[in-house]
């Protein structure tokens, strides 16, 4: 992999597996059926970081406009993919998670398990539709269905013939459940010539015969510590610890700098004090004055200086006890 620090959003390291197979390909192009949220547990955020770009598909209109508020490079439509002469379809939505399924079971299931479930009719389109209009004879790098059960149905509507993505990972697992649901669609994609690469546990990998000589061996093993990645939450820790600690040291050099100017006025003062013990005012008067002279000073030190550094120390302690 680059040298570059490359950070993995995915669920289950899905864009890791797929920068290796993937990361010699320049300006690449992805799809996504199901894409969910445009960075949360997102498999091509990594990708359009690194100036790639594709078609990404979500019936949610929140996960949808964030799409495109995030990553206008990319086309977004706010559909779901489905096998269908309909156009339009029933989606059982559950805000802000990407368990919303267009599988009627499913959604009864999720609502029985306690999850607050609406349904939505949202627009309704077939895989190949799309990828005529907004990919037509270009090459498609790789192919994400995750549908949450509605797996079949999506390939149902894409002619493999026609369109050649040189990978397809397709989640292979009842939502929720590490039941395997493969057998439903399995063997039509084998049969349009792809071959099966690797299972990671919750989605399978396949490459096209054309591509495998190529790809079948970067494929073939599931994430590991040789890929060196690093998992978003692990990142956005480190750099959190990495500024708190910054910030620390700044304050540390203010302390040594105000403590010094306490100590600079304070001789100063005493100096003063003992060469002209007469000068306005009696001796006791002067011990007060000097005495308000520091606390003025031990004051200016724990307001700039002394309440920052524990609320930096608060903050990263926080960040521990959310680790």
């Amino acid at each position: 992999m680059s040298e570059q620090t490359f950070v993995s959003y995915a669920q289950n390291g899905e864009d890791v597996v797929l920068w290796r197979a993937l990361h010699d390909v320049v300006g690449g192009r992805y799809v996504e059926v199901g894409a969910n949220h445009p960075t949360d547990h997102s498999v091509s955020r990594v990708f359009y970081d690194r100036g790639w770009s594709g078609l990404c598909v979500e019936p949610l209109p929140a996960f949808a406009d964030a799409f495109r508020a995030a990553r206008p490079r990319d086309v977004v439509v706010q559909a779901a993919v489905l096998q269908t002469d309909q156009d339009t379809v029933v989606l059982h939505a559950i805000d802000g998670t990407g368990l919303s399924t267009t599988v009627d079971a499913l959604g009864a299931a999720h609502a029985g398990s306690g999850w607050e479930v609406h349904d939505l009719v949202v627009p309704a389109v077939g895989l190949d539709t799309l990828l005529e209009e907004h990919v037509g004879d270009g090459e498609v790098h790789f192919l994400l269905v995750d549908t949450e059960g509605a797996e079949a149905s999506v390939l149902g509507s894409l002619d493999l013939s026609r369109h050649r993505p040189w990978i397809l990972v397709v989640e292979a697992t009842v939502p929720m459940s590490d039941e395997q649901t493969h057998a439903a669609w399995e063997p039509a994609v084998l049969a349009a010539g792809y071959e099966l690469c690797l299972f990671d546990g919750l989605s399978r990998f396949y490459v096209a015969a054309e591509h495998a000589e190529r790809l079948r061996a970067r494929l073939s093993y599931p994430v590991c510590v040789l890929d060196r990645y690093v998992p978003r939450r692990v990142y956005e820790l480190e750099l959190a610890a990495a500024e708190t600690e910054h910030e620390r040291e700044q304050l540390r050099t203010e302390i040594v700098r105000w403590r010094g100017q306490v100590l600079s006025r304070w001789t100063e003062a005493a100096a003063a004090a003992v060469s002209s013990p007469g000068a306005g005012g009696h001796p006791g008067h002067e011990a007060a004055r000097l005495r308000a002279e520091l606390d003025a000073l031990h004051h200016t030190v724990s307001w700039r200086v002394t309440k920052p550094l524990r609320t930096v120390r608060s903050r990263q302690l926080g960040r521990s006890g959310r680790a």
